[in-house]
């Protein structure tokens, strides 16, 4: 627009000024009505009494302009800010300054309302402010969004969030019912002091004021009602916008989401106005939204430097690109569609991608208003603003719903979703499909040995490796802990099948490298086949799960396919567990003895004592089928302090009887073991039945030792003290080495039956045995061989001086009576 020239003869250019004026007056109808649709404002004298208040002023504070015009604009002062807030105000506009902040006013009606306020001195002759222009933005209600949040992918996860301008956190109810933090990150929640460390497993009354406490209690109770909830609050200094999504597994809401967004900047700052067209036209240059002009034709004429950030270009570059050549392609027909409508004079609203002038996509929430000069739409005013960042929360967000955290699988609720979709597929092209429930095997023991960092690492590995084995077109996740579950949705045969679950127990062969560790992992699975084994989510998952309790049974690393037979088995498994429960009540444990013999000599030099259990409808049950049962259910606990007990009273009836006296050795839990009242409890039961330590030796576990060392040193300590003899059972198949059993002072090792079968034959085995046997023999300690079976294998034992074995060679484990007469008559 045209600055208007005063001329030294205002006659004579009358008729001149007069068409500039009215080409002014059209220009500053065009700003006052993208003003008044957009901008709240509203002019005071340097009293602060109010002279004008346009229609969104007078919307939002619900008084109209003869309430407010000659009024003193403290009538909408809300009572919140201190008069030091205002004194400050006042100091800086009435030095000719522009004042910028957020104000809490209220209506007419009583409710309260916070703005985005700029104050604009305009200043008379000598410098002096004599009005002031104010611009407000409404910052009370926020676009609502759009998010769902799940568990995943931990090391990335943090380092993805951390970096966002924004903050996430996450909420479950722990075991007694509190709600608390799980997750605390991203920038603006580490800004305001949170981060997952110090606040996870925190419930809010432990973070926040108890009045703050009480109200997100109230909205995070809300939401796990299934609900999705926004609010908005002050925290630290900081108003904030919180959108809080459910996450739902089997219709139940087990997690919520949280996005928070920093709200206090995204008011945008209204820009100092002049009472003729440079006073509409500081909006347009200081607005910090994209705000750019359309002609009719689309063709852009003006844009205002915030587009230039957001978008990159220049205005000479800018001019130069159509509409559609900025707009990402699958977005120009919803923009050609509001082009359209504004055109007719109807305002749009939508969200769209255009290009950044450095080739990246921008995401903008985009407003389109008419330009109407003499009731002529002459052009359109173009608010860009951007949400990119916004867009980056609601994709990662959707993500972390359908993906686990720590390996980028999907998650249980992705594998339902396209286990959904492939049972619908297989239903109308009459195919068939496989689910493999996958579950590794003993991975109990790296957590419980090397920790949750390691094992987490190697689940990492595991991942990645079985998601290059599945083959194309199949879909792996992650169903928690150590549990996997594939996807295989189109297969011809059931062969096809077996041939992926065979690859992927081959992939498992090689070992996993970690630190220092060289760790061997196998795994079980079990599958079941659409639509023999079911044809809905829940009974193929299920019969997964039955099939791959089978493959356990079966001696776990191999795979199995469901059949209805299976069920009965599962049922029998259910049974089994309640009747353990029953059977230390019931007196339906035994003690079976197996002789330690001396390889040279043949006489019997000890013996181990072995749990049996008689079942009274079953009979004998093998030790495989209630051992395992016995450790996961903690009655293996019970169990020990038995056989401890039961050995006690065997050895006193051998000395009444005249039965020689031999030491007896008994296997003890890592739980048990590790428990600070085992070795009092051992040296009590000693003494209640008179035995000598000497008498009772403790076979455990290599991961025993591994547990916290401090603890097992002094475990150990105590029960040497006592005459006890400590013994590593099945040695070689665990993580421990002979530096453990060196600082331990450990009295022997019992090498296991993996490393002895076929020794004379197995040069692997051999080289190994040997190792181990004379290692053991350099730090004076004793060795024993486990599952002696055949001549030759003794006869290598003999060779390599292992002179304590154990065996069928010589006995199987033998009732009371069996061994007391063997013990009695010889082998």
């Amino acid at each position: 627009m045209e600055t208007l020239h005063q001329h030294k003869n205002p006659l004579n250019t009358l008729n001149d000024n007069y068409q500039d004026i009215i080409a002014l007056n059209k220009e500053l109808s065009e700003l006052k009505y993208a003003l008044d649709e957009s901008s709240i404002i509203a002019i005071t004298d340097q009293r602060g009494i109010i002279q004008a208040a346009n229609k969104k002023f007078c919307e939002l504070s619900k008084y109209t302009r003869e309430e407010l015009i000659g009024q003193d604009h403290r009538m909408i002062n809300s009572g919140y800010h201190p008069k030091e807030f205002f004194r400050k105000m006042w100091k800086t506009i009435g030095s000719g300054e522009v004042w910028k902040g957020e104000i809490q006013n209220r209506t007419k009606d009583g409710k309260l309302y916070w703005v985005h306020t700029t104050i604009v001195p305009i200043l008379n002759e000598k410098g002096k402010p004599y009005r002031y222009i104010s611009f407000r933005v409404d910052i009370t209600e926020q676009k609502q969004m759009e998010a769902e949040l799940q568990k995943s992918l931990k090391d990335d996860f943090n380092q993805t969030v951390n970096i966002l301008e924004n903050g996430i956190f996450k909420m479950k109810k722990d075991a007694d019912g509190n709600i608390v933090y799980t997750l605390a990150e991203g920038k603006l929640l580490q800004k305001m002091g949170f981060n997952t460390q110090s606040h996870q497993n925190k419930s809010p009354y432990e973070v926040f004021s108890k009045e703050i406490a009480d109200f997100k209690l109230s909205q995070y109770h809300l939401a796990f009602t299934g609900q999705g909830v926004q609010y908005e609050i002050e925290l630290f200094g900081i108003l904030v916008y919180v959108d809080v999504t459910p996450i739902k597994q089997g219709g139940q809401v087990v997690e919520l989401i949280g996005t928070v967004y920093d709200i206090t900047e995204l008011r945008n700052t209204q820009k100092q106005l002049q009472e003729n067209r440079m006073l509409y036209q500081s909006l347009f240059q200081h607005s910090q939204d994209a705000v750019f002009t359309f002609d009719t034709k689309g063709r852009i004429l003006t844009m205002n430097p915030a587009t230039e950030r957001v978008l990159g270009y220049t205005l000479e570059n800018f001019k130069k690109k159509s509409g559609t050549e900025l707009i990402v392609k699958e977005y120009q027909s919803i923009h050609l569609s509001c082009f359209e409508k504004v055109l007719k004079g109807e305002p749009q609203n939508f969200e769209m991608a255009v290009y950044h002038q450095k080739g990246h996509q921008i995401f903008l929430n985009v407003t389109y208003l008419p330009i109407i000069m003499d009731q002529k739409i002459t052009g359109i005013y173009t608010i860009g603003k951007d949400i990119t960042e916004q867009k980056k929360i609601q994709e990662l967000n959707a993500f972390l719903a359908t993906h686990d955290e720590l390996t980028e699988l999907l998650n249980r609720r992705g594998l339902e979703e396209n286990l959904k979709k492939a049972i619908t597929h297989s239903q109308q092209s009459n195919q068939k499909l496989a689910v493999m429930y996958i579950d590794l095997d003993r991975f109990k023991n790296v957590n419980d040995t090397l920790g949750h960092m390691i094992g987490d690492r190697l689940l990492e590995q595991i991942s990645r490796r079985l998601n290059t084995q599945i083959g194309d077109g199949n879909y792996i996740a992650r169903m928690g802990g150590d549990e996997f579950m594939v996807l295989c949705p189109v297969i011809e045969v059931d062969e096809d099948a077996a041939h992926v679950a065979k690859e992927i127990l081959a992939c498992l062969k090689d070992p996993f490298f970690i630190e220092e560790y060289e760790l061997y992992m196998t795994a079980s699975i079990g599958i079941s086949i659409y639509p023999t084994a079911g044809d809905n989510v829940v009974d193929l998952m299920k019969h997964a799960d039955i099939a791959l309790y089978k493959a356990k049974d079966q001696g776990r690393n191999n795979f199995q396919i469901y059949s209805s037979v299976m069920d009965k088995m599962s049922y029998q498994s259910f049974f089994l567990e309640r009747d353990l429960r029953k059977a230390l009540l019931n007196h339906e444990f035994i003690v079976h003895l197996q002789p330690r013999v001396d390889s040279k000599t043949r006489q019997i030099t000890s013996a181990e004592a072995l749990i049996r259990w008689n079942h009274p409808t079953l009979g004998l049950i093998p030790p495989s089928n209630f051992i395992p049962l016995a450790e996961e259910t903690g009655l293996i606990i019970p169990m020990g302090k038995w056989i401890k007990k039961r050995v006690c009273e065997l050895l006193v009836q051998w000395r009444e009887e005249g039965i020689p006296l031999i030491p007896i050795s008994i296997n003890i839990s890592a739980q048990r073991f590790l428990q600070k009242d085992f070795a009092k409890s051992v040296k009590e039961t000693l003494e209640e039945y008179g035995v000598e330590g000497k008498f009772l030796e403790i076979e455990i576990t290599e991961n025993s030792l591994m547990r916290n060392e401090v603890d097992v040193e002094q475990m150990i300590q105590d029960l040497k003290e006592l005459g006890i003899k400590i013994y590593i059972d099945d040695f070689g198949t665990g993580y421990s080495s002979f530096s453990y059993l060196k600082s331990f002072k450990i009295d022997g090792i019992k090498i296991d039956r993996s490393f002895i079968h076929n020794i004379s034959s197995q040069s692997e085995n051999a080289g190994i045995t040997s190792a181990m046997i004379h290692l053991a023999q350099i730090l004076i300690m004793d060795v024993i061989a486990e599952g002696v079976e055949t001549e030759e294998e003794l006869q290598f034992l003999h060779d390599h001086h292992c002179n304590q074995v154990q065996g069928y060679l010589f006995s199987k484990p033998l009732p009371k009576g069996e061994f007391e007469r063997l013990l009695v008559d010889g082998i």
